[in-house]
């Protein structure tokens, strides 16, 4: 090979891997679809210089351009809904390509020595299933064949397919042997008819629900049908081509078979398809009845709502509806609502169909999001749209062990306040199994076309106008009079327990533990609920709104006659009240009270009232199923945005940056120092005004939850961990803190807002800026000390003030950050104890038991006697920030399971032992009956598997249906095996080149069908949410 053409290879090689890579982000996608293409170029140009091609142009541009008019015919002309088929018919072409090219080497190159036989029967084999199974494949999803999965002989189709591998395996032996050329190509002939037999049988035993894990599997399949030509014609571009797409299309087939639970090794053997899509089980009957819901309530449900998420499916797709869906989310943001959809991986007939869909109707991608990003967020949820979907959103994935799909990842819609479901009719989904979503309480069943049905709540909406409730067209007051005038009665169980609210008596606390929202959770569980006269204006609620919640407003001394009594700060004994002479009938206290600085307090407490139990609402460990619970982190979020906001009431200049006729103006140069939940909060918030931020943390873990955040992390160089057991900051030794005080120096210098969020709870809070730093700091800097009620984190902090030093640096200390929020702040901790409470078994089961280990790390009184002591364990931290995932919840969620793998590392251990030596045996065996140059060839095809695969982990999930395009294109590099193979005898066209030729053309609709498509798919994803701006909508 000529030192050009492979240095030519080397580039195209490189070029196709960011062609890949381009499709981490909507962003770069565009960009690494032109790699391909100029990668595609460059090969076919630098192929022309090879003597096989023996200049045969005018062979080959007729061909190529024939087949690039069809292929972009194809590309122009297909609509979005229809890109599954688009797909599936690329992949035929290419399985087709590589079994003629694997036939026409062999009829111009007859005499093949053994290496040369396996390649060839192996390429016509992968090729002639890759070209049979697509076509099937692209017969179900265009309805030309049944979907319903074909199974012959049960069981038995297994020993079938196995037979018929065996055969061609066999076949390869007199392939070899025999030397008469026309027998040996009847032999190939029957290799690629059974093959081709083989790869119908595999797809139609699959069901149409399974169409997402065939289509990438299939695409896989091509890749690899191109890198077994690479082999046969020691081309070396077109294995590491082919080892890249098959790295893709075996990868989202084992996202595709994770989401819907099932085995990647059985999508392989060909197991699948009487699974979800044949599984017809006898109808359970339902608990509950089905409601439908008419225009008007509709209607009347998204003009009341706050927070919307829609979950399209594939009945979206089949209505034609995203369009309409696009327009109503368009005004229903323009109304300052939070709209989402949630895109299950499964969704349509492609994996990242939807996104595609969405796109095209030129919905804001920054809005699009993923099931894992947002299934935490639907219990927070007014109103949730499905939308033609079904079995991603059935409960009974995880309620129910025996259902067909149980442990199938599932949109967990059922958690929000109300449901509306866009149903065509009653039938099931593709499961075959009721999904009892429709049989819930807040489920209600829109029936009808889904896009007449849309359109039809859009015109209502829209006429409407500006009569629909905007989260900012009114004043609190103005809304709670709205919420009066609309009050409809709730009937709730009779309580068997009373809960007491009082008003909080601490200095500037407005807080309070229950809103009037959630006194119906409350309710709902059984309890009793009072709240004393005029404990919720600290938080503009008004005893009116208490009362028409089924609450019941009381005197103070009433209040405390309660069972359980409900507190933000701990009881409290100062001029306005003395509240622990109140304690007399309640049984149970819950608030914050900080057992490490309170002890002897809370012992003479327990003494005085025996019966009196106490939990701590900061002592709730940090593991996944207390989550709900952790008001710490509630509260720490919402003071992370009050601090950035104060940070620029006293800083007086524009956090972005600004280029106007006068000048340009630098953006703010921000230092979080502790990058827990209220410092991420503010690294969140500080970007999304443009600022330039930094953060300081001693815990490893932090680094990369601030850098998520767009922070940049500047650490010393010391190493040593600064985090304890439950996740928290400790303290660091002499040499780290002397190390940490010389970077925190020569960083404030240069910053113009410090935030610092650093404190150990229980403990006064560490001095991290002393006098010298505060001195060396820009006249006008701000330091917005988060940590000022346990004395702060700043030498010149004064709780509960402001100061300006005498060189002009304004130190903000208050210590009320979180109750300048009260109405928010209020209703998160409200939701806070509610899940506490619904934890403890409400009030039917209500009890403290000290074997739960959450109720046992909150248990600071039982029974009168301090149970709380400072060594009590805590679980480890697993912190969840929203729109993020971090290691830790990943390695806590659930224990359990981390318990169990840990038990078995030794038995991993082995298996692992066991498999790479089978590899390393099996490489030695190769190396000993091959020679070196095929050596060289598997190693390049290891390691371009091994870059395809850390390659495609990075594509954006929205992306997979681009992703298959475009791989696609790029397996058409088959082309250029074709275009070796298009040689003549004493310019007579004999079989072998008339294969190359008809090569050339099905290869070449890959490449231009392929790319254009995927052009048209990028050129939709859309965004008018700024990147700086994109936390805000998370």
């Amino acid at each position: 090979m000529e030192p050009f053409v492979i240095g030519a290879y080397m580039v195209c090689a490189i070029l196709f891997i960011l062609s890949l890579g381009g499709l981490s982000s909507q962003k770069t996608a565009k960009s690494g679809n032109i790699y391909g293409v100029l990668a595609m170029t460059l090969a076919i140009i630098a192929t022309f210089f090879m003597d096989d091609f023996s200049w045969n142009f005018a062979i080959f541009l007729p061909l190529f351009l024939a087949g690039g008019v069809i292929g972009a015919y194809m590309a122009l002309k297909v609509e979005m809904i229809d890109m599954p088929q688009m797909v599936a018919a690329l992949h035929s072409f290419v399985g087709l390509a590589a079994t003629m090219v694997s036939f026409s080497h062999f009829l111009l190159h007859s005499d093949q020595d053994t290496l040369a036989v396996i390649e060839t029967s192996v390429g016509v084999f992968i090729g002639a299933v890759t070209f049979t199974g697509s076509v099937v494949a692209w017969g179900k999803l265009n309805e030309t064949i049944r979907s319903n999965p074909l199974i012959l002989c049960g069981w038995g189709r297994h020993v079938i397919n196995l037979l018929c591998i065996l055969t061609c395996i066999g076949l390869t032996i007199p392939f070899g042997l025999i030397d008469d050329v026309l027998t040996r190509a009847m032999i190939l002939l029957a290799n690629a008819v059974i093959a081709g037999f083989v790869g119908w049988h595999l797809v139609m035993a699959i069901g149409g629900a399974d169409m997402p894990v065939v289509v990438s599997m299939l695409n896989s399949y091509s890749g690899w049908a191109t890198s077994a030509s690479g082999f046969l014609l020691e081309n070396e571009l077109l294995i590491i081509t082919g080892a890249l797409v098959g790295s893709s299309g075996a990868i989202l087939s084992y996202i595709m078979c994770r989401a819907m639970n099932r085995s990647f090794f059985g999508v392989i053997a060909g197991g699948f398809g009487q699974g979800t899509s044949a599984t017809i089980e006898k109808k359970v009957p339902q608990e509950g009845k089905i409601e439908t819901i008419d225009l008007e309530n509709t209607v009347k449900l998204l003009s009341e709502a706050k927070k919307i998420i829609i979950i399209p499916g594939y009945g979206m797709a089949v209505a034609k509806c995203q369009h309409n869906i696009a327009r109503l989310t368009e005004f229903l943001m323009r109304k300052n609502k939070k709209v989402q959809f949630c895109i299950h991986p499964v969704a349509g007939r492609l994996p990242g169909h939807m996104n595609v869909l969405l796109a095209e109707a030129d919905v804001d991608y920054n809005i699009v999001k993923e099931m894992d990003e947002v299934n935490e967020e639907f219990e927070h949820t007014d109103v949730v749209l499905v939308v033609g979907a079904n079995d991603i959103v059935n409960p009974d994935a995880l309620e129910n062990p025996n259902s067909p799909i149980a442990g199938m990842p599932v949109c967990r819609a059922w958690l929000s306040k109300k449901v509306i479901v866009f149903k065509r009719g009653g039938g099931t989904g593709y499961a075959g199994i009721e999904n009892p979503l429709f049989f819930k309480s807040n489920t209600r069943m829109f029936y009808g076309n889904a896009d007449v049905t849309i359109r039809e709540i859009l015109n209502a909406v829209t006429e409407l106008g500006d009569k629909i409730l905007s989260d900012t067209s009114c004043s609190e007051v103005e809304h709670q009079e709205v919420v009066i005038e609309n009050h409809v009665p709730e009937i709730f169980p009779e309580p068997l327990m009373t809960i007491g609210v009082p008003k909080e008596v601490y200095p500037l606390e407005h807080r309070i533990a229950m809103t009037p929202s959630t006194v119906k959770n409350f309710r709902k569980l059984g309890f009793d609920v009072k709240v004393e006269k005029g404990a919720g204006e600290g938080a503009h609620y008004r005893d009116e709104l208490y009362e028409l919640a089924g609450a019941k407003v009381v005197s103070r001394s009433d209040v405390w006659k309660s069972d359980i009594i409900l507190k933000v700060r701990k009881i409290e004994n100062n001029d306005a009240c003395i509240e622990d002479e109140s304690l007399g009938e309640a049984k149970c206290v819950i608030s914050y009270v900080y057992p490490g600085s309170n002890k002897e307090w809370l012992e003479a407490l327990g003494k005085k009232y025996p019966n009196l139990s106490y939990l701590a609402m900061e002592c709730v460990p940090r593991i996944s199923k207390a989550q709900k619970l952790d008001s710490l982190s509630s509260m720490a979020n919402i003071g992370g945005y009050r601090a950035v906001l104060e940070a620029f009431q006293y800083y007086k200049r524009c956090p972005k940056p600004m280029m106007t006729a006068a000048g340009k103006l630098p953006p703010a140069n921000v230092l979080v120092i502790g990058a827990g939940v209220a410092g991420l909060s503010a690294i969140g918030y500080c970007k999304s005004f443009g600022c330039i931020v930094k953060a300081m943390d001693t815990r490893s873990a932090a680094k990369a939850d601030a850098e998520s955040m767009g922070a940049k992390f500047i650490e010393v160089s010391i190493k040593e961990e600064g985090s304890t057991a439950a996740g928290y900051a400790r303290e660091m030794s002499e040499e780290y803190k002397k190390a940490q005080y010389e970077l925190t120096k020569n960083t404030a210098k240069a910053v113009d807002i410090i935030i610092t969020t650093a404190l150990i709870p229980g403990r006064p809070a560490p001095k991290l800026l002393d006098d010298e730093i505060i001195k060396g700091m820009k006249p006008g800097s701000v330091i917005v000390d988060m940590a000022a009620e346990m004395g702060g984190n700043c030498s010149g902090t004064k709780p509960g003030h402001v100061i300006v030093t005498a060189n002009g640096v304004t130190i903000v200390g208050f210590t009320d950050l979180v109750s300048r929020m009260a109405p928010q702040s209020s209703e998160l901790y409200a939701n806070n104890l509610f899940h506490l409470l619904d934890n403890m078994g409400g009030a039917a089961n209500f009890a403290i038991r000290l074997d739960d280990e959450i109720i046992s790390s909150m248990c600071v009184l039982n029974g009168g006697k301090m149970v709380w002591s400072p060594a009590k364990p805590l679980p480890p931290v697993s912190v969840a920030i929203p729109g993020k995932s971090t290691n830790n919840e990943a390695q806590t969620a659930p224990v359990v399971e981390n318990s169990q793998v840990e038990g078995n590392s030794l038995f991993n251990r082995f298996e692992y032992l066991i498999i790479a030596g089978l590899l390393v045996a099996c490489f030695i065996g190769i190396s000993y009956a091959t020679y070196d140059s095929f050596m060289n060839l598997i190693m390049t095809f290891v390691l371009a598997v091994f870059i395809g695969y850390m390659v495609i982990w990075n594509v954006n999930p929205s992306l997979h249906t681009p992703l298959m395009s475009v791989t696609n294109a790029i397996s058409g590099i088959i082309v250029i095996g074709a275009m070796l193979c298009l040689e003549a005898n004493s310019g007579v066209f004999d079989e072998g080149s008339v294969l190359g030729m008809m090569s050339v053309f099905f290869a070449s609709i890959n490449i231009w069908g392929g790319f254009i498509v995927t052009y048209r798919m990028l050129d939709m994803f859309k965004t008018q949410i700024p990147s700086s701006a994109k936390g805000k909508h998370n």
